[in-house]
């Protein structure tokens, strides 16, 4: 039998192999087929009327953030914090709410007493855990300033004689070394493993020379947004150039003003606008520029039948300008909301709860930042310390410790009151969240709470006054005051009735 001949069904799809190949790209990275490319996503979309947006290749956050760039980033970032209000007041508005009077520990070994010792010690070596003689809790309010304005700070572990303190170090004391050729496995003053995990740091000292110092003898506090990163990105890098728009505009519009304010009467002379020359024209006339103003005070100008004496309007600032203004200052708010920083009133009413929610999220964000980067690990180290030289005792559960955050922002505290209590009685809440959104140590307030009760137990045996009629007058009596009771006897209640 004849062999059956392909028909041309079957040899179309031996047409449609051939393809086209998409050219090899520059830099090191897979090449796609681009068969099936062309427009298929709008965002890639490009046009005359959009123009294009040029951009590197994706690449590690570690190359793609250079250290020209980000010592660029700082350096504008510091200039903002000097000369730009808003940006201040968000620094001292994330100082503030994220650390306040500071975040305090709390230890949770399995013996009350040992927890008691860790937290005095702690609260000792505080007072001057920094070896420039800071606190801790100013480190903290230091150190989380830093990180919002240049990205990343660091705080070494220093053993003064036998005592473990801190020293707190900003971004621009980390860098790659000079002295020498940067070693391949440093990038922007950190030196990296074959697992990408940080061996060393770079810094700088005071004199211009770099030391390695170990990683596990630093502490990097940084809110790192890329596995792939090295160094922390200034959060409001992002809003440079629109502090330094409103800074510009600000400036022209207040020199405007002023020139306009200055500028009170105008003459119009038939031939034009009055020139340095004019006055001698004027005073042809027995007006001179001086005559003319002293002549103000109610009295006739005499002048030309072509000329005009009228006084000058200023139309700066327009109408529009504050609006304008709101809208750039609004790019600027990029980590807090606008009407937090600004002005709480554009909110409206409901608004406001959501603006008030967003900005302690935030805040939250931050303070898990800095209990994890520093908090913790300055725990641990100063401890850790004591238990090794033998000043403390040697528990298990030493390293067992949480962190008392500042009180909650709130707009309506007697509503969130309300839920809480609601909370706590079907148990989505436990007294130690309660009590730790509002700044405060629940062990602590749980015993001054029963000293308080045994104290008015033993009252009421020492004067005969039931304990629930003597707690009721104290909470219904405001501080301060005195209970008014009468001396004179009252009737009786069977005899007025007869009566």
């Amino acid at each position: 039998m004849a062999p059956r001949k392909k028909d041309q069904k079957s040899a179309k799809p031996s047409a449609r192999k051939k393809t086209t190949t998409a050219p090899q790209a520059a830099s090191p990275g897979p090449t796609f087929n681009n068969q099936y490319s062309g427009n298929t996503w709008g965002s890639t979309t490009q046009t005359y009327a959009r123009r294009v947006i040029y951009a590197p290749q994706p690449d590690d956050m570690r190359r793609d953030l250079s250290p020209w760039d980000r010592n660029e980033m700082v350096k504008k970032c510091r200039w903002a914090e000097r000369e730009s209000a808003l940006f201040r007041q968000i620094l001292n508005d994330l100082c503030i709410y994220v650390v306040g009077d500071g975040i305090k520990p709390q230890s949770h070994t399995d013996n009350p007493e040992t927890s008691r010792l860790y937290e005095e010690y702690f609260a000792r070596q505080s007072k001057r855990i920094d070896v420039s003689g800071k606190s801790f809790y100013q480190c903290q309010a230091i150190l989380i300033r830093a990180l919002i304005r240049d990205g990343d700070a660091f705080a070494l572990k220093v053993v003064n004689g036998d005592r473990a303190q801190i020293q707190t170090i900003e971004a621009h004391r980390v860098g790659d070394p000079t002295d020498a050729d940067t070693p391949s496995d440093c990038w922007d003053g950190i030196g990296f493993g074959k697992f990408n995990e940080p061996i060393y740091y770079n810094v700088y000292k005071s004199d211009g020379s770099s030391k390695k110092i170990e990683a596990q003898s630093v502490m990097h506090i940084v809110d790192m947004e890329t596995a792939s990163g090295s160094r922390g990105v200034p959060v409001l890098q992002s809003s440079l150039n629109s502090i330094q728009d409103v800074k510009e505009i600000l400036e022209l519009e207040r020199r405007a003003v002023k020139d306009n304010g200055d500028t009170n009467r105008v003459i119009y002379k038939g031939s034009g606008f009055l020139d340095d020359d004019a006055a001698s024209e004027i005073s042809s006339n027995h007006n001179s520029a001086e005559n003319i103003a002293s002549q103000m005070g109610g009295k006739t100008i005499v002048l030309e039948s072509t000329d005009r004496f009228e006084s000058f309007e200023s139309k700066r600032p327009n109408s529009t300008f504050v609006g304008f203004l709101a809208a750039l200052e609004k790019d600027i708010c990029s980590v807090l909301p606008y009407e937090f920083v600004k002005d709480v009133t554009a909110a409206g009413g409901a608004g406001v709860r959501l603006v008030t929610a967003k900005s302690a999220r935030v805040f939250g964000k931050y303070q898990n930042v800095v209990i994890t980067t520093l908090c913790h690990p300055t725990w641990g180290y100063v401890i850790g310390q004591a238990i090794a030289n033998g000043e403390l005792p040697d528990d298990p559960s030493w390293n067992e410790v949480s962190w008392t955050t500042p009180k909650s922002v709130t707009v309506d505290g007697g509503r969130d009151s309300a839920n809480d209590r609601e909370d706590l009685r079907l148990g989505l809440l436990s007294f130690s969240e309660v009590y730790n959104q509002r700044g405060m140590n629940f062990e602590e307030e749980a015993e001054i709470k029963a000293q308080n009760v045994r104290y008015l137990l033993d009252l009421s045996k020492t004067y005969g006054v039931p304990f629930e009629t003597l707690s009721n007058l104290l909470i219904n009596t405001p501080p301060g005051t005195v209970a008014q009771t009468s001396t004179e006897p009252q009737p009786d209640a069977e005899t007025e009735t007869s009566s």
